[in-house]
């Protein structure tokens, strides 16, 4: 947590933080005079989970569709909570690369193997830094490059290996 708050305080432009639910996070970003534009998105409604509002306005964003509405390479900055993306992983990935031109911070505190080996396919340019607590990634997003080809191969991958999932659950039990 502290080495996430380190960062903050030396990044400057644009940032977006999805699912932040640390107040010790969110006063850094507030406190750092040198981002230019903050979007702090938090879960909307509780009925629908795929919507998330952005903080202190009333306007909410679809994370599936957050492509369109950050545009390509605009984002310097990108901090996000594990817990909030990872049942969008399957389509967050992608768009992360798309919208990010600077780093992209992911804090947790379960397994992070997953999430590597899906950064992997876009960039090898990425950090592990762990704590008693929490593990804190740091994948650099200047060099990565998307392809429609690509991202539509990779998301067809993650969707068989789902099913595939799904169907050795049923049949194990």
């Amino acid at each position: 947590m502290e080495n996430l708050i380190e960062y903050i305080k030396k990044m400057d432009g644009s940032t977006v933080g999805i699912g932040i639910d640390n107040e010790k996070i969110k006063n850094a970003i507030q406190n750092n005079d040198n981002i230019k534009t903050c979007y702090l998105l938090e879960e909307g409604s509780s009925f629908s989970k795929k919507k998330f509002k952005i903080f202190e306005k009333s306007k909410t964003v679809n994370i599936k569709k957050i492509k369109k509405v950050f545009k390509k390479k605009r984002i310097e900055n990108l901090i996000c909570n594990y817990k909030t993306i990872k049942p969008f992983l399957k389509t967050f990935v992608r768009d992360s690369v798309f919208i990010n031109k600077g780093k992209l911070y992911i804090y947790m505190e379960e397994d992070y193997e997953e999430i590597i080996n899906k950064y992997k396919r876009y960039t090898n340019d990425i950090i592990i830094e762990k704590n008693k607590k929490q593990t804190l990634l740091i994948i650099n997003n200047q060099n990565t490059v998307n392809k429609k080809t690509k991202d539509i191969k990779y998301w067809w991958k993650d969707t068989l290996n789902n099913i595939a999932d799904v169907l050795t659950n049923i049949l194990v039990n």
